[in-house]
């Protein structure tokens, strides 16, 4: 199995936990059914689609220079946590990071598919 169906597959089964807490605190509740299997789904997608978000994000780079400023302010604090005497520079910081970034694609498709199904959940609770 491919790297990009493993991501997709733990993504998909991640939500699916999400949804399965929110469906069991809402079934506490009394609520319908239908509503409950509803506002799982919905929970999920936005949880999926928020931190793929991010993910996409980041992986354009916009936190980077944050992330150089945290090291080297923490760095010059701790010197316990410089590795070797030369300061990394702000362009190979960025390019190490970008060597060790993963893609957003996997999770920003499995909170379309608990959005699409979250969707047709509340189709079924309208209509029922």
């Amino acid at each position: 199995m491919s790297e990009k169906k493993k991501d997709l597959l733990a993504n998909l089964l991640f939500g699916a936990v999400i949804a399965a807490a929110v469906f069991a605190l809402n079934m506490s509740r009394d609520y319908e059914v239908t509503r409950c299997v509803c506002d799982g789904l919905f929970v999920a997608a936005v949880m999926l689609l928020g931190i793929g978000g991010i993910r996409a994000v980041r992986n354009k780079g916009a936190f980077d220079v944050m992330g150089y400023g945290v090291k080297n302010a923490l760095e010059t604090a701790i010197p316990l946590l410089r590795h070797g005497n030369e300061k990394e520079t702000i362009d190979d910081y960025r390019e190490r990071k970008t060597e060790a970034r993963k893609g957003s694609r996997g999770i920003l498709l499995a909170g379309a598919v608990y959005f699409v199904l979250s969707l047709a959940a509340l189709a079924l609770y309208y209509i029922l």
